[in-house]
């Protein structure tokens, strides 16, 4: 299930995910802005897709190709970072594929 948002305007973005590959989940948090519509599940792969969802509804509210810094947030000062991960997530900045 996906939210109004997600449908409408996130086409182009989800051809290019496509083409990348989502992967496989490597690390799940849970992101509390306290936004009305509640708290989120932030869910990284090791293609550097974030894959976001409402945590009360588990509508799908969008998915991001990550920029390294974003990837950054997701982990703890003592957590290591998958290898290649940051790179990948370079090469996608670098492409621009974060602007889609």
């Amino acid at each position: 299930m996906t939210s109004k948002h997600y449908t409408k305007d996130r086409q182009k973005r989800e051809k290019l995910i496509e083409q990348i590959g989502y992967g496989e989940v490597i690390k799940r948090v849970v992101v509390d802005r306290n936004h009305p519509n509640g708290a989120e599940i932030h869910e990284i792969s090791n293609t550097g897709i974030i894959t976001i969802f409402n945590q009360r509804t588990h509508k799908l509210i969008t998915k991001l190709i990550a920029r390294p810094n974003q990837i950054k947030r997701y982990f703890a000062e003592n957590e290591i970072i998958p290898n290649g991960l940051i790179e990948l997530a370079q090469y996608h900045q670098k492409m621009a594929y974060n602007l889609v």
